[in-house]
């Protein structure tokens, strides 16, 4: 990296000075060093500027239970005056994207969203009524931890918490409201040009997100990336994700 600045609490570090500026935003549990070789192959054509989200990295938490829209609110301050920027997210990162397009459009040229977040799953009945049940259990072992000082919470949480909400610490109330965040209607207020890369073997986001996605935006262009889930996307991928990368720039001129 070229260097390191703290814009309002905001760590991030530079990579580059030549060529538009790309803004990175890295995934849930992640930090900017996510990016490092995907970043590294714009750094001879790019302004590369890539940021630890708070909460993660060298960041701060700004406040417990933000959800995307306040993050990017807070990018939003950060970033006052510049741009506009290209956008580069994975995750959790490509819906902070998609809020500061669709509510500060003048900061955001254009989006590549890496296995993008953002939209609910598509559930079985069967599923939904398993996990009405096991919702309505965890409520009743706080309850009886309340009232019996036992540890059922815990053990429910052990259980049934994903790995994410097991390792989340204070950012649980984070976690749970972005999780259940749907942005489809923030989706459809983004105006600018939009690249959307998936893995096919993704599980996490699965590339029906993708397609739904390019449905909801004007501007969107849909990519799936064979042999790749949604983690080794920005490794093993990083050379696939340059190549679509630098096609979709260049159509959209904003090389």
């Amino acid at each position: 990296m070229t260097g390191t600045s703290e814009s309002k609490t905001w760590h991030s570090e530079t990579l580059g000075n030549n060529g538009p500026s790309i803004i990175w935003l890295h995934g849930w549990g992640q930090d900017l060093t996510a990016f490092a070789r995907l970043a590294g192959l714009f750094s001879n054509n790019a302004q590369n500027r890539l940021f630890d989200q708070p909460g993660f990295g060298k960041t701060p938490v700004s406040a417990i239970g933000n959800g995307t829209r306040e993050y990017a609110e807070e990018l939003a301050k950060a970033l006052e005056g510049t741009g506009p920027h290209i956008f580069v997210g994975h995750s959790f990162g490509v819906r902070v994207s998609i809020q500061l397009a669709a509510h500060h459009p003048n900061l955001v040229a254009g989006i590549v969203g890496i296995a993008g977040a953002g939209l609910q799953k598509k559930r079985s009945l069967s599923f939904k009524l398993r996990a009405k049940i096991i919702r309505t259990w965890g409520k009743a072992t706080r309850v009886t931890d309340r009232l019996f000082g036992t540890k059922l919470r815990t053990q429910f949480e052990n259980r049934f918490g994903s790995a994410d909400y097991r390792n989340a610490g204070d950012m649980r109330p984070t976690l749970v409201k972005v999780v259940n965040e749907d942005l489809s209607s923030e989706a459809r207020g983004v105006t600018c040009p939009v690249c959307l890369i998936y893995g096919a073997l993704d599980t996490e986001t699965p590339p029906e997100f993708g397609e739904r996605y390019q449905k909801l935006m004007n501007k969107a262009e849909f990519h799936t990336l064979e042999g790749y889930d949604h983690w080794d996307i920005l490794t093993r991928g990083a050379y696939q994700c340059e190549a679509v990368m630098k096609r979709f720039l260049e159509k959209n001129s904003l090389t």
